[in-house]
């Protein structure tokens, strides 16, 4: 059995990776300029995942 210590980490990092991968493919597709109505949703959506990914890192870390 899992200890919920364990289970709390996953669970914290497993987020944070996949946060933090589309971060950076919106900040490509942002520095790319891919499609140029959506770069300001392409930025600011990188900025967030960004942030989420970070935070739940810090989380994780203290844990």
């Amino acid at each position: 059995m899992v200890s919920p210590a364990l289970a709390i980490k996953i669970l914290l990092l497993v987020p944070a990776v996949i946060f933090l991968f589309y971060s950076a493919v919106y900040l490509l597709l942002f520095e790319l300029n891919v499609q140029p109505k959506l770069s300001k949703f392409y930025r600011n959506t990188s900025l967030v995942l960004a942030g989420g990914g970070i935070l739940l890192l810090a989380i994780y870390l203290m844990i």
